[in-house]
């Protein structure tokens, strides 16, 4: 058992896909993870963290009740074994050899399936490599030799994996699992892998984690940076969070701080850094189906502002940020600015 902040590898399986075998090479044992096996270790929490959190991840949810790998993972949950273990793996990964085989894909490669916690939550968790040869140097005697089959380094794309819960929620707005696959145009993740291998489809779309996200943003910013103007903090959210512009989360939180935090503040790269990873911490936490990559997609076109009694409502078109300016003045004074440009003037009745 490997354990690692909130994630806990419980066993591994290591599979092998060659397409030009008439069957899949399974593992009869598991792999012994141990204090020994750090930068495995690490490999594998590196893309399990990725596929939680990454710009190319999907929140989905099983097609129906007798979508076959829900159905194998709820059986496994219910009879934990190293044995039950390598019966699931073996018959995810004959699965997938078949589903593969009847398909265009010549892509053969390694296929591991993992057990594994994430934040008290058991998963399981699969990943697909491709093939991939280096070069080792022998630091004895000077020389280099290739080396098949090795492993990507944690930095390189991985093609296919996916987090899959073993217990299930009844709610529909819940997801079942998390996928991710690079194989296809950034953020359109296979069809055969999503819809054929794993019987589910996309749970979320945008403009729903648009709208939580800017909640939010508009909510805990104001308290991340209090000694800063509201009005400059929400209007640099609404810039961030601009329609159909491409997010990944904590960087845009990074950015609006930037904007906001003052230039004097003590050890401000740091506080950033920590309060922008805290954010997408805390967000995640509360929203434990949604992805942190998507592309802002809004309908809220107008902004409003108004008095607390609505004695004084005063609304703009968004794409006019940058053009007019709300402020505060030291004594809490509200002041907007209109740029010339937009020809201001009072109605004439």
């Amino acid at each position: 058992m490997e354990e690692n902040n909130d994630i806990i590898i419980n066993r591994l399986a290591i599979n092998a896909l060659d397409l030009q075998s008439s069957s899949p090479t399974v593992s009869n044992s598991i792999f012994p993870l141990n204090e020994d096996h750090g930068i495995i270790k690490d490999f594998f929490i590196t893309h399990l963290l990725e596929t939680r959190e990454g710009k190319s991840t999907k929140s989905c949810k099983f097609i129906d009740e007798d979508a076959t790998i829900k159905t194998k993972v709820s059986r496994y949950e219910s009879q934990k074994s190293d044995d039950e273990f390598l019966k699931l793996s073996k018959e995810l990964t004959e699965n997938l050899f078949k589903i593969m085989k009847n398909s265009s894909s010549n892509s053969s490669g390694t296929f591991f399936v993992l057990e594994v916690i994430l934040k008290k939550e058991p998963c399981i968790f699969i990943i697909k490599l491709d093939p991939k040869s280096g070069v080792q140097i022998n630091l004895e005697n000077l020389t280099v030799q290739v080396l098949e089959n090795i492993l990507p380094d944690s930095n390189d794309r991985v093609h296919k994996c996916a987090i899959i819960k073993t217990v299930h929620d009844e709610d529909p707005k819940v997801a079942d699992l998390f996928v991710m696959d690079k194989q296809q145009k950034e953020g359109e993740p296979a069809r055969f892998f999503i819809e054929t291998y794993l019987q589910a489809q996309e749970l979320l779309n945008d403009g729903i984690i648009t709208k939580e996200v800017i909640r939010r943003a508009k909510e805990n910013i104001i308290d991340i940076v209090p000694e800063a103007d509201h009005h400059k903090v929400i209007e640099s959210i609404d810039r961030e969070f601009s329609n159909n512009s491409r997010i990944e989360l904590k960087n845009s939180i990074k950015n609006i701080l930037e904007d906001t935090v003052p230039k004097e503040k003590q050890d401000r790269e740091i506080f950033i850094e920590n309060s922008a990873n805290e954010f997408v911490a805390n967000y995640l936490e509360t929203n434990k189906d949604h992805q942190t990559s998507f592309v802002a997609t809004r309908n809220d076109n107008v902004v409003v502002y108004r008095a607390e009694k609505n004695q004084v409502f005063f609304r703009y078109n968004r794409g006019m940020i940058g053009q007019v300016e709300v402020s505060q003045d030291d004594a809490k004074n509200t002041i907007i600015k209109i740029d010339s440009s937009l020809k201001f003037t009072r109605d004439i009745k």
